[in-house]
């Protein structure tokens, strides 16, 4: 089945337009992409190991769940369905924040902290997207970045200093 993407300006304005995925995007452009980051406990987070017949990042450990927003589709909805594709994992009810907007390239980014208990045993991952999963505090994460492992992106550093300060819900 074929995805398609609708298109925004970069405020996030919707331009009534829809490309399939794979489209080149026009200047002035944009499409939407959800990460998750699930903190399982106090300031330990899922981290997925994408697959390794991924474009982007193979086999590199990555956030814990993210993928493009389908046309017709809000970045909440397809942060919740990504979430039940890519781990079998039902965040629907969980406390999930909104915590940034980072425009990059022709993509807008909708960065969203989850609280959620997880037990990575009973997780089904989708093994076109997922090959692994583990539960890492920030120490690991950034011991897996030196070492080449792991993603790393500029919103990083500001995002896991900002979430420290936000009590677990889980």
């Amino acid at each position: 089945m074929s995805e398609y993407w609708d298109i925004y300006n970069k405020k996030g304005k919707k331009k009534n337009k829809v490309i399939k995925k794979g489209k080149i995007l026009k200047s002035g452009e944009y499409h939407l992409v959800v990460e998750g980051w699930i903190r399982c406990a106090e300031n330990k987070f899922l981290l997925q190991k994408r697959s390794a017949n991924k474009k982007l990042f193979p086999d590199m450990w990555y956030c814990s769940v993210g993928g493009s927003v389908h046309a017709q589709e809000e970045p909440l909805e397809a942060l919740i369905r990504e979430t039940r594709e890519e781990l079998s994992l039902d965040i629907s009810k969980a406390p999930i924040k909104l915590k940034r907007i980072i425009i990059e390239g022709h993509t807008i980014f909708y960065i969203y902290l989850i609280d959620k208990k997880v037990n990575i045993d009973e997780l089904v991952l989708q093994k076109e997207e997922v090959s692994a999963v583990m539960i890492a505090d920030v120490e690991d994460m950034q011991r897996l970045i030196k070492q080449g492992k792991m993603v790393y992106l500029k919103y990083y550093d500001r995002f896991f200093s900002s979430v420290e300060k936000i009590k677990y819900l889980g």
